[in-house]
């Protein structure tokens, strides 16, 4: 099995963002930009749940960044 990471972006002009929203809900092939399709591997998320995680983060913080 192979799978694709399938990228869109439209263009659309509108006053605020919900009616750009609703602009290219409307008719999406009038306003699409740009479409790219790139081969991919699936990578299963890593679970972030569990004593260790819950050490690391106490001891570096959530962020990531040890704390001062």
């Amino acid at each position: 099995m192979k799978f694709f990471k399938i990228t869109r972006s439209w263009v659309v002009k509108a006053e605020d963002e919900a009616e750009a929203f609703k602009l290219v809900a409307s008719d999406q092939s009038k306003y699409l930009d740009t479409e790219t399709v790139t081969r991919t591997e699936y990578k299963k998320p890593q679970q972030k749940t569990g004593w260790g995680q819950a050490l690391k983060d106490q001891v570096l913080g959530s962020n990531g960044q040890k704390s001062r």
